[in-house]
């Protein structure tokens, strides 16, 4: 449970009346998101999915909105391309969200990074990453021949053009036992054995569909 407190304005005001969360993994989850595939403006803050592979997703997020602020985000299918923007039409939540080390505008020329509150705690490490990962991230199955026989294996991949994102996210990686390999581009994180994959999901889990059914997917394969 998010403990959170009401916030009320004057009647003439124009803003909407909104919830402020405390710190929770609810909240360092969200802010994952955000970092991953997210952006702010002065006066809304809006996330973009793939309108296909995370339908399922956006529901997920959708109620996190609510459960941390209150609010029902907009929904908004994109005609141009694949993509879903559920956005949060309130400059309370802007505020709030910039307060607590998010950035408006640009977030890569401001340096993309996860905030202080989240890295003090293990367990809203873990929601970072996962909401970073549920968003950029990816796990993918590869299939390979070896003395005629069909191997399948499984990898992760995330990725960011941060360099100060990518660092933390290796380094709590590491901490947690996961080897990263890092291309040499610097922007993508390559988790390359099964061991590294189940680890991840492990410590971290997922709260995306995509993901899990890749993992089911390759579970299933490599049972035959």
């Amino acid at each position: 449970m998010v403990l959170a407190r009401k916030v009320n304005y004057p009647k003439k005001s124009h803003r909407k009346k909104i919830l402020l969360p405390e710190h929770s993994v609810e909240l360092a989850e969200f802010f994952g998101i955000l970092l991953g595939d997210g952006g702010i403006s002065s006066w809304q803050s809006k996330i973009t999915v793939n309108a296909v592979a995370d339908l399922e997703y956006v529901a997920y997020v959708e109620e996190l909105c609510i459960t941390l602020f209150g609010i029902r985000p907009a929904i908004y299918p994109r005609r141009s391309a694949s993509a879903v923007d559920i956005v949060l039409n309130s400059v309370n939540v802007v505020e709030f969200l910039t307060s607590q080390g998010l950035h408006k505008g640009n977030k890569l020329s401001q340096g993309l990074a996860i905030p202080p509150w989240i890295l003090s705690r293990p367990e809203y490490r873990a929601a970072c990453i996962r909401g970073l990962f549920d968003t950029d991230g990816c796990l993918y199955i590869h299939a390979h021949r070896v003395a005629g026989k069909e191997y399948r294996n499984i990898g992760a991949c995330f990725n960011s053009a941060s360099p100060q994102l990518i660092g933390q996210v290796a380094s709590i990686f590491e901490e947690s036992g996961i080897i990263p390999h890092i291309d040499r581009k610097g922007r993508n994180i390559f988790l390359y054995s099964a061991q590294a994959v189940e680890r991840y999901l492990q410590v971290f889990g997922t709260s995306n569909n995509r993901i899990k059914s890749v993992y089911e997917r390759w579970r299933v394969r490599i049972a035959v």
